[in-house]
């Protein structure tokens, strides 16, 4: 297998060439002025060839892949996360087992003409330390990050890749972009990143992987870097969850976090990275590290509803809803959140309740006592503990709510509390950067204000 790149006047071009499979050549395409603008082209080309080229030797089972690029600057970091990641991904994967495919893995020769070549970003004074570049996705995340950087102060410059895998759910956030700059002055950049195509399952007739959310992570890092230069703005939001960091039990044994991805080590080792890459000009920050998944959706919807309302959680390939699948457990929290905040999740989209018994298998608080060592899943069972009491108090109803009801005595007002305090405020300390500090201190207060009125 045969990895060839070539120049574009908005990025490059990716084919795969070779007996075992023939790919057509498939663009990354920036904005002209961005890609133009942005002064190590070939730098960023080298790491992002091989990053968006992790997963198909795997696909087409080939055991060699000979690449036209030099080795990038950060392969070995590329394979550890890859390998690191793995666990987690087959997961609910029946048919994949995370031995055979770190095997597999290792045992890809990967061959580069010329050893890494050394960025050459060059020094620039023109910065401006209020600029801020966000990968976007519309998730309650990335837009509860925006309206804090905004509320602070800060001008956002938001990123949205499209992958290409996933036209109908690309086009309904081509519509939002519309009314978010209408509605909020917002204005989204662009990424094309046909390469994506190169990894996805469904396009290539494969069984179901989800291999290629390793790679995500990394252009969501170097995509963002052509926007730095272009926009001077010296730093890049990450919008990465506490509870991400949070160990898990997987198949086989395996204790890791649970989206190592997007745990707090990862995000600082991007962060290095991009510290390398930019000649240490550009950095990362992640205002949510220290915030469970409850106190983002709070956030979001009762200090940011005006944002909030542009929210989408999940995979809209599948489903002719608008907003929510009804079918994942991202809908059955969020439904679940919704009522625990005192709002009617039918005013933000949805259309049937998802506290039916048929739904319970989507809460992480009826699957049974997790080990002590799953401090994942016992941090996602207190969450939800807290939420149906919370829902029960403001007077919601349901078949799960009436299960919990007859098995669970509801929590005495001191308990809830505590259980407010303890799910409901920072986790973690956060990061050193200005708006890292900044908007810890705007969520303790907030998330304590709530606290007390909800005591009261």
């Amino acid at each position: 297998m045969q990895i060839r790149v070539e120049q574009t006047g908005q990025g490059f071009a990716l084919a795969i060439e070779g007996p075992a499979w023939r790919a057509a050549p498939c663009q990354i395409r920036f904005p002209t002025e961005v890609w133009q603008s942005f002064p190590d082209k070939e730098m960023l080309t080298n790491e992002l060839a091989y990053a968006l080229t992790m997963v198909p030797p795997l696909l087409a089972d080939h055991p060699t892949v000979w690449y036209d690029t030099p080795e990038p600057v950060f392969f070995d970091f590329y394979n550890d996360c890859f390998e690191q990641s793995i666990p987690n991904l087959v997961e609910p994967l029946a048919h994949e087992n995370a031995e055979d495919l770190l095997d597999r893995f290792r045992a890809v020769g990967r061959h580069f003409p010329a050893p890494p070549q050394p960025p050459v970003a060059p020094l620039r004074t023109d910065w401006l330390p209020q600029r801020v570049v966000v990968p976007f996705s519309f998730g309650k995340d990335s837009l509860l990050t925006i309206a804090t950087l905004q509320h602070s102060g800060y001008e956002v410059i938001p990123v949205l890749i499209d992958e290409r895998v996933l036209p109908r759910g690309q086009a309904h956030k081509e519509k939002l972009c519309h009314r978010l700059q209408q509605e909020l002055n917002i204005t989204c950049r662009h990424v094309v990143n046909e390469i994506q195509l190169l990894s996805d399952y469904q396009v290539l007739g494969h069984p179901e992987t989800r291999l290629a959310q390793v790679h995500i992570h990394f252009v969501y890092l170097l995509a963002m870097l052509p926007f730095c230069f272009h926009y001077r703005a010296p730093l890049i939001a990450f919008n990465n969850e506490f509870h991400h960091s949070l160990n898990l039990v997987h198949r086989n044994g395996y204790l890791l976090p649970r989206k190592f991805m997007q745990s707090r080590t990862t995000t600082a080792a991007l962060g290095q990275m991009a510290d390398r890459l930019s000649n240490s000009q550009v950095g990362v920050i992640n205002l949510l590290g220290g915030l469970g998944d409850f106190a983002i959706h709070r956030l979001l919807h009762n200090r940011f509803p005006d944002y909030g309302d542009f929210r989408i959680s999940c995979h809209l390939e599948t489903t002719d809803q608008p907003r929510w699948c009804h079918k994942c457990h991202r809908c059955a929290r969020a439904f679940l959140f919704f009522l625990a905040s005192g709002q009617d999740p039918f005013a933000h989209g949805f259309n049937h309740s998802m506290l039916s018994r048929d739904q319970q298998g989507l809460f992480y608080l009826f699957a049974g006592q997790p080990r002590p060592e799953d401090s994942f899943r016992i941090f996602m069972q207190g969450e939800e503990q807290l939420a149906f009491s919370l829902a029960r108090q403001h007077g919601a109803t349901g078949d799960l709510i009436d299960a919990l009801q007859k098995t669970t005595p509801p929590l005495s007002a001191k308990a809830r509390q505590q259980r407010h305090a303890q799910f409901l405020s920072l986790q973690a300390e956060p990061g050193p950067s200005e708006p890292e500090q900044q908007a810890a201190t705007l969520y303790s207060r907030w998330l304590s204000k709530d606290c007390r009125e909800e005591s009261e």
